[in-house]
């Protein structure tokens, strides 16, 4: 999610570092599993914290230090806790393998332009790369990036990204293969998934400021499976190669 921009205060600590930032709680909905055609109800949180010259962002089960979060090139180290796939609502894939949750390390960079078309306005170019260290599917997957977001009026900021997601055969296979056990018990057919591309999306984000510090940020995404994840017959049976997530919540900029 691309912070939202509000009018932070600013408060100096007991050794003399600046710290601003802000958070965001609410609720939205995101698909029960990557490919499926049914959706569950999700608790929204987002953090990004500056401070002593670093950046902290949370976003969700995902975590990034941004090393340089004021300077034009940006970069860090980032974590993320994967989802498995175990007791889903739809009962054919349920009858598949389990899939534990996954823990990934990784990493990012961005490079932010200012002011090209308005004095508010930002575009970022930016790439991330996560690799499994949990032994759940041993792989790896990223994805490349450019958001835009503008101030419409002094209260209301509009941003809007697209990005293009892909992985390698181990992630590919763990999350839209089916092994000859699962088909069985399924009815579903074989499927080894390979590498390669795994979805384009689209997103837009609206942040109003109700006051200083209190605001209200919205989003939504749009994603289009691509490959051998469009191609599984998890989502071309079971499920959707079009995937929505959406969100509501209340910001306090600090």
């Amino acid at each position: 999610m691309p912070a939202p921009q509000s009018e932070p205060g600013v408060f100096e600590d007991d050794d003399d570092g600046w710290i601003d930032g802000i958070v965001v709680l609410g609720a939205g909905v995101q698909p029960d599993f990557d490919g499926a055609a049914e959706y569950a109800a999700v608790p929204l949180l987002y953090l990004n914290v500056t401070a002593f010259g670093l950046g902290l962002e949370l976003e969700g089960p995902e975590a990034s230090l941004n090393i340089r979060p004021e300077a034009a090139f940006q970069f860090g180290p980032s974590i993320a806790y994967e989802m498995g796939r175990d007791g889903t609502s739809n009962k054919v894939v349920d009858r598949l393998d389990k899939i534990d949750a996954a823990f990934e390390v990784g990493g990012f960079a961005a490079y932010q332009f200012n002011a090209l078309l308005a004095q508010s306005d930002i575009l970022e170019v930016s790439a991330d790369l996560m690799a499994d260290v949990s032994g759940v599917h041993d792989g790896f997957s990223g994805s490349v990036g450019a958001s835009y977001s503008i101030a419409a009026t002094e209260r209301l900021r509009l941003g809007t990204e697209v990005s293009l997601g892909f992985a390698n055969d181990s992630y590919m296979d763990t999350y839209f293969g089916v092994t000859r056990g699962g088909a069985q018990r399924s009815g579903l057919a074989e499927y080894s998934a390979s590498g390669g591309l795994k979805d384009v999306s689209l997103g837009a984000t609206a942040s109003f400021n109700v006051t200083e510090r209190w605001g209200i940020v919205g989003r939504a995404t749009y994603s289009r499976l691509l490959g051998d994840a469009a191609d599984s017959p998890i989502v071309k049976d079971e499920g959707s190669a079009d995937q929505f997530t959406g969100g509501l919540g209340i910001s306090f900029s600090f």
